[in-house]
């Protein structure tokens, strides 16, 4: 079948080179049109992990969202694409660091459709639906309902949290470049435990956070991971579990710019079952900050996890430091 072949050249950088998002997610494989179909084969190395051994979620979500800016139908005005909502069904921990996977994004009515698949004929690792110029207000109506009007109403009272060494949100001492987050538990009696996570505060965060970017927009690549992490680590609070993402969607209100101050949320909201058998939910979202230190939502997330107890044991082995993760555990409620 014929088809135009689009080049990526090399492979993801190091630390100390970085060329452009597109780059860092798909390194040398080819970005294939076939029809109204875009298509190409993504691998996932080291520069991808989250958890030890298991690809960071949104990586493929990202994947997804980028290559569906390339089929024709995308529109091309805000005022057409925003809010721009994205429902994302994951396969759990099915695809593992160092596996290759395909994937492939089609036009659907009123957005596009995206699905990463491991093997010909195997279950999909993950599908997308992305739906152009449509609020999903209930998302929305949560995260407003204990997201602060102003940076101000956060002022002290930050517990710092522990992190990964290598995951593309969190790690400390990645050789590949990553958003580089710290993750702090926010409690107040009217929102109860909130996870929250800060970009755009520390000059170094251009050299992390914001080299996820295009043309001075944010890519979607940092936004989808960090609020599917802190959403996670606000579930780990009410389910006392690490687990894998399920189901997440996002509803992007405006495209966030570079130079912005950006603060993410992420709360525990319901659980059920236990052990093996746990699910969890979350909710959360993004603000952006403005000059006068008020809040502005841009992003609003919902969210659902299968909780993993051996995830749970890899936390207690591989966060670091030591102290924090006890501290995060007590406060989590573990005896």
């Amino acid at each position: 079948m014929s088809g135009e072949h689009i080049r990526i050249p090399d492979s993801p950088p190091a630390a100390g080179g970085f060329d452009d998002v597109r780059r860092f997610l798909f390194g040398g494989a080819e970005i294939r049109r076939e029809g109204k179909e875009v298509h190409a084969v993504l691998h996932m190395d080291l520069h991808t992990e989250g958890w030890v051994g298991i690809p960071h979620g949104g990586i493929g979500m990202a994947a997804i969202a980028d290559l569906a800016t390339m089929l024709d139908s995308y529109p091309r005005d805000e005022a057409a694409l925003y809010p721009l909502s994205a429902e994302f069904r994951l396969g759990g921990a099915s695809v593992r660091t160092g596996e290759r996977v395909l994937v492939r994004v089609f036009p659907e009515d009123g957005g596009a459709g995206g699905i990463i698949t491991a093997e010909k004929d195997a279950p999909p690792y993950m599908t997308a639906s992305l739906a152009f110029s449509k609020d999903e207000p209930e998302r929305r109506d949560v995260f407003a309902s204990y997201m602060p009007g102003r940076l101000a109403d956060m002022a002290g009272g930050l517990v710092d949290m522990p992190s990964y060494r290598n995951c593309f949100v969190c790690g400390v001492a990645r050789c590949h470049p990553g958003l580089r987050r710290r993750f702090h538990l926010y409690e107040s009696g009217r929102t109860g435990k909130v996870v929250i996570a800060r970009a755009g505060f520390e000059p170094e965060d251009r050299q992390s956070f914001y080299l996820f970017q295009e043309n001075g927009i944010v890519h979607p690549v940092a936004l989808i991971a960090l609020l599917d992490e802190v959403v996670g680590w606000g579930g780990f609070l009410v389910a006392k579990s690490g687990g894998v993402t399920v189901r997440i969607g996002y509803t992007f209100y405006r495209p966030v710019a570079a130079a912005e101050k950006i603060v993410a949320f992420g709360r525990g909201e319901k659980v059920k079952g236990r052990g093996s058998r746990l699910l969890f939910w979350a909710s959360g979202g993004a603000a952006a900050v403005a000059e006068d230190g008020r809040l502005e939502p841009v992003v609003a997330v919902s969210a659902q996890y299968f909780g993993m107890p051996e995830l749970t044991e890899q936390m207690k082995v591989h966060l670091v430091p030591k102290d924090l993760t006890a501290r995060l555990f007590a406060i989590a409620g573990f005896d």
